[in-house]
């Protein structure tokens, strides 16, 4: 009967160790898993990857396969003339990436005084874009709001006028 019970309990010990290494947690991301690119004007798979950009383009931070956490993310002009702001930062922020590991950030829209290379950092990931001034600059917003408002209320007075 002793032999049983102890047998039994040798057995009940090694199910449950069997079963403990099966549901164990996962050992935690290691390495430097992910890639990003950057899109212009909207979020977008690396296929879209794009890296020429015009004033007033937006600058949107793409990525996949990430391990989950929050990333600090930085865009600096590159040093030695190759930009307008050699090695300054002319934007950064912090990312949450979920368990998806993808993500994408609206991080930047180019100003009139940006020209040249500009370096975006994600992580410990690297992208670049070329801010291209002979490429036609991206309407703002506000020019077609005051365009439309224009046109309405020049519309407006000859209805008026017309009664």
């Amino acid at each position: 009967m002793k032999k049983t019970i102890m047998l039994m309990m040798f057995v009940s010990i090694l199910v449950i160790a069997s079963i403990g290494s099966v549901i164990a947690p996962q050992p935690a991301c290691v390495g430097n898993p992910g890639s990003i690119w950057t899109t212009n004007n909207d979020c977008g798979d690396e296929t879209q990857d794009e890296n020429q950009y015009a004033i007033g383009g937006t600058v949107f931070i793409n990525g996949k396969d990430f391990c989950e956490g929050t990333y600090d993310w930085t865009i600096t002009g590159q040093p030695g003339g190759a930009s307008a702001d050699p090695g300054i930062v002319v934007a950064n922020g912090s990312k949450a990436v979920n368990s998806s590991g993808s993500f994408c950030v609206q991080a930047y829209t180019i100003p009139t005084d940006d020209d040249g290379t500009y370096t975006v950092d994600f992580g410990r990931k690297n992208d670049n874009y070329r801010v291209n001034l002979n490429l036609p600059a991206v309407p703002e917003f506000g020019t077609t709001v005051g365009i439309l408002t224009a046109l309405g209320a020049v519309g407006t007075f000859f209805l008026v006028r017309r009664k």
